[in-house]
């Protein structure tokens, strides 16, 4: 099959909706009113890797029939404007949807040993592009609905060169099980973040119930939240507070519900950070990954083999 990553397949019954699309979407496009007749055109034509867009109605939307094509031909599915459906990336308008088509997602269909070439590729490119940095590593982890077991991949046997520092949404009371259970995983020393702790090359941090956590001047920041009034703790806080670290940063925000991290993903991407997000369609819960995505066309969309894979080349 060819290679068509960059076409942009607009569905739309409304012959507005297909003006704004015109309009909006990056090209190559293509704009038609049928589900099927689109998947079997990308077939017909052996188009890998495009992007369909899906806008309401949709009377020939048979959802399993349609993700199943999607997967053969390795097309992203993106429903606009309309009700979530499982398995499927969601943005509220064609504006947001646009910006989405920009973002290059990467995947590896299976469990790999070592990073794929397309990880390799797309992560170098972020790292030989940003501000040179000559301090230490640090990577930061952002997770929420579905993340412990996500984090329980990524850290599996991981040996960090530089410091790890992991914010996990998560309910007063589970953070020490979380911490122990983690450590258990990895051959690198796990702990709890306090404050004024230094940061130490090789160790992982998480985030204590309840808290926020920060990083500044080579040492973690730690001071109470307000339960029930905000995310404890605060992704976005994290991310934001590494803009001004000295060395090489790498930030992976994964599954999860709300728009935790978004922006302070964003502003680390600015900042000249590799900056990785978890493909929506394997999160557990994909709204923190949507919400990033519309932000920001990050260093890389990854699976979590591809995640894992790129993290023991970066961490």
């Amino acid at each position: 099959m060819k290679n068509g990553p960059g076409l942009t397949v607009l569905v739309a019954t409304d012959p507005q909706r297909r003006l704004e699309g015109a309009r909006l979407l990056p090209t190559p496009r293509l704009l038609t009113v049928s589900v099927m007749g689109a998947l079997a055109y990308l077939e017909r034509e052996g188009l890998r890797g495009a992007t369909l867009l899906l806008t309401p109605p949709l009377p020939d939307l048979d959802l399993e029939q349609v993700r199943g094509r999607a997967r053969t031909l390795g097309v992203r599915l993106i429903m606009v404007g309309g009700p979530p459906l499982p398995g499927v990336l969601s943005a509220p308008d064609l504006a947001a949807a646009a910006a989405l088509c920009r973002v290059p997602v990467l995947m590896s269909a299976a469990p790999v040993p070592a990073a794929p070439a397309a990880v390799t590729a797309a992560v170098t490119a972020a790292t030989t592009t940003a501000p040179a940095r000559t301090g230490a590593r640090l990577t930061l982890i952002g997770a929420s609905t579905g993340g412990p077991r996500l984090l329980a991949t990524l850290l599996r046997d991981l040996s960090p060169v530089g410091a790890v520092v992991v914010a996990q949404h998560i309910s007063a009371g589970f953070g020490p099980n979380l911490t122990q259970w983690l450590g258990t995983l990895t051959g690198a020393p796990v702990g709890t973040a306090s404050d004024g702790l230094p940061l130490q090359a090789g160790h992982v941090y998480v985030a204590p119930d309840g808290h926020h956590v920060e990083v500044s001047g080579g040492a973690l920041r730690v001071r109470p939240g307000r339960p029930g009034q905000e995310h404890l703790p605060s992704i976005d806080a994290l991310f934001v507070s590494a803009c001004s670290h000295r060395g090489p940063v790498t930030a992976a925000l994964l599954t999860g519900m709300g728009s935790d991290g978004a922006l302070g993903l964003a502003q680390l991407h600015r900042a000249g950070a590799t900056t990785l997000v978890q493909t929506p369609q394997s999160a557990t819960v994909p709204s923190m990954p949507q919400q990033a995505l519309a932000r920001v066309q990050p260093s890389g969309v990854l699976d979590p083999d591809a995640l894992r894979a790129a993290l023991r080349r970066l961490a």
